[in-house]
């Protein structure tokens, strides 16, 4: 007979008592059930646009939004960006003329809500339509929720989300089909308040036990296993038509400090790499993940110009791109973290990573700076206007595949 595991039936016995409790909440409680969210048609159409039909493949609707915008409009699809907090650093729980006017002026292609965002279920699903009803085209709507200590909703008991465990303690369950399932009702959570974009699962392979920013937010130390995990994490997210973002390339588990302090190197080469960091990231791209972020470590036997993965080309271009065979999208780890403002300015970091490979910016600094980075470098013919259509069809793909662009295309 199967050896019953432990923490699968811990687990899922949590899970009933909390369906339990919930049903013991009266019928007006908003802690009662997470509403289906029905996002509104943008309050503008861009021109032309194809039906999805079978004359019309993917390609031709992709190609045919792609013909109708500006460079403006262009360019703002590359950034993700976050409003925690309004100028009288109060949390951010319903929009306001500064967003409004920054999703307008911008036309960033999304967002990524934190606590400071997340107060309660009815709260956070206006907040995501009010967010996309001001935009053109329909936004990323993005969140970090890993599990464990990295849960921005599970953690808050008004949200009335799955508070999953730690990527470890599910990586020691050593259950593949336990991780789909947990994936799958993570997804499905997600995507009723309006979410559409995960930045999870972490792919890290923690082989060191004093890295002080992955520790028990990785599956394992056995990369085989790791990558198993993270496997069927993906296919369970994604199965709910969230987008999962693999993190943090080319892995960070092994760390010795934290990029959001400041420079982190490691001394690891191909082979070392091959054998361990890269094999869930590989996992991952063969479950079909939407996404991968970088991370901010230096590799100086991978890139001898001592370039931030996040910054080198050699690595996302490279390694990622050409090695791996991967064509979906990379997306930057916050560009406002220290180890890159720490050393080169909004603007150029900006147009650094985007050169080096990158498709989709992540918390600039200054997104006003970032924007008229990438706008003036294409405009001087640093950047060609081909390489930004390129990255804008991969971030459309995306968008097209998960049902966020279906508004703009009736």
């Amino acid at each position: 007979m199967k050896k019953i595991n432990y923490l699968k039936i811990l687990f899922i016995s949590i899970m009933l008592l909390f369906v339990g409790c919930n049903n013991n909440q009266t019928p007006n409680s908003p802690q009662n059930t997470i509403p289906f969210v029905t996002k509104p048609l943008p309050t503008t159409t861009l021109e032309p646009t194809l039906e999805p039909t079978p004359e019309h493949s993917e390609v031709d609707v992709i190609d045919s939004l792609i013909s109708s915008m500006t460079l403006g409009e262009k360019v703002g699809q590359l950034f993700i960006v976050a409003f925690r907090k309004d100028e009288k650093g109060n949390n951010v729980y319903e929009i306001n003329e500064h967003i409004k006017n920054q999703i307008e002026e911008f036309k960033i292609g999304g967002v990524i809500l934190f606590s400071e965002n997340i107060d309660t279920i009815d709260q956070t699903s206006s907040l995501i339509e009010s967010m996309q009803s001001a935009s053109k085209i329909p936004l990323f709507i993005s969140v970090d929720e890993e599990g464990g200590r990295v849960s921005r909703l599970g953690s808050n008991p008004k949200m009335g989300i799955t508070k999953l465990p730690s990527a470890q303690k599910i990586g020691e369950a050593n259950d593949p089909d336990f991780a789909y399932q947990l994936g799958n009702k993570l997804g499905s959570e997600l995507y009723t308040l309006g979410f559409n974009m995960n930045f999870a699962p972490v792919a890290d392979v923690n082989t060191n036990p004093k890295n002080p920013v992955i520790g028990d937010r990785a599956f394992g130390s056995d990369p085989q296993k790791v990558g198993i995990m993270v496997e069927q994490i993906v296919k369970g997210i994604q199965e709910q038509d969230i987008s999962a973002v693999l993190k943090h390339f080319p892995g960070h588990g092994d760390a010795s400090k934290d990029s959001h302090e400041g420079a982190v190197i490691m001394e690891h080469d191909i082979e070392r790499l091959k054998n361990v960091e890269l094999v869930p990231f590989r996992n991952g791209i063969s479950a079909g993940a939407d996404a991968i972020m970088t991370a901010h470590i230096i590799l100086p036997k991978i890139d001898s110009d001592n370039l931030p993965a996040t910054l080198s080309k050699k690595i996302l271009t490279g390694l990622l791109r050409e090695e791996l065979n991967y064509d979906g999208l990379i997306i930057t780890d916050a560009l406002e973290m220290n180890a890159i403002k720490k050393h080169w300015s909004c603007d150029k970091a900006s147009v650094m990573a985007f050169k080096a490979g990158a498709d989709v910016l992540l918390m600039p600094d200054s997104l006003e700076k970032a924007y008229n980075g990438i706008l003036n470098a294409v405009i001087n013919g640093d950047i060609t206007e081909d390489t930004i259509d390129k990255s804008l069809h991969r971030i459309l793909k995306v968008k097209y595949k998960r049902g966020i662009l279906k508004d703009i295309l009736e």
